[in-house]
């Protein structure tokens, strides 16, 4: 009998115990989707995060600027690491459901998350 309690046991906690990644906070909700912007004069803003790294993106008619590189984030500020011009751009962001505050240098934008 003790044997089949045992195994029982041993065959639950297999069953019932798994590895998972940590899904909680806010650095989960940023990074799990994509978001955008448009703003009044008619430029676009385009944030999205692929495995490590980000891109920040802002199309005005037919000039294009983008930040992109490997990034860090802790629950309320990102850093976008760009080498290849020796600079980090650091944000600071606010989720708030299906948009986002995002600041750089004391200027905030609010972008929505792309379905």
């Amino acid at each position: 009998m003790k044997k089949f309690v045992v195994t029982i046991l041993i065959f639950c906690c297999i069953t019932f115990s798994s590895c998972t990644a940590d899904t909680s906070g806010y650095s989960n909700e940023l990074t799990s989707g994509k978001w955008y912007a448009q703003l009044e004069g008619g430029a676009e803003v385009k944030l999205e995060f692929t495995n490590s790294n980000a891109c920040f993106s802002i199309n005005n008619a037919d000039k294009k600027t983008e930040i992109k590189g490997k990034y860090i984030a802790d629950e309320s500020t990102f850093i976008i690491f760009v080498p290849e011009i020796s600079m980090n751009y650091s944000f600071d962001y606010t989720p708030k459901g299906n948009t986002l505050d995002l600041t750089y240098d004391a200027n905030t934008i609010t972008l929505k998350k792309m379905e």
